[in-house]
């Protein structure tokens, strides 16, 4: 990930900083796993106030 940020700071005609752009791969990852994390939490909320053989799909 930090090559890609690194490689869209040169196509972008900036010379980019290899430890900005490795900052900024963490982060992205870190905002990204949260919000998983998130969106884990609120499909098992959902999932848990669906009383059972209602809603969802039937396969």
């Amino acid at each position: 990930m930090t090559l890609a940020f690194w490689l869209l700071g040169r196509v972008g005609g900036q010379e980019p900083n290899l430890l900005g752009c490795a900052a900024t791969a963490v982060l992205a990852i870190l905002v990204g796993e949260l919000g998983d994390g998130l969106r884990r939490r609120r499909a098992r909320s959902r999932a848990a106030r669906t009383p059972a053989g209602t809603g969802g799909s039937a396969g």
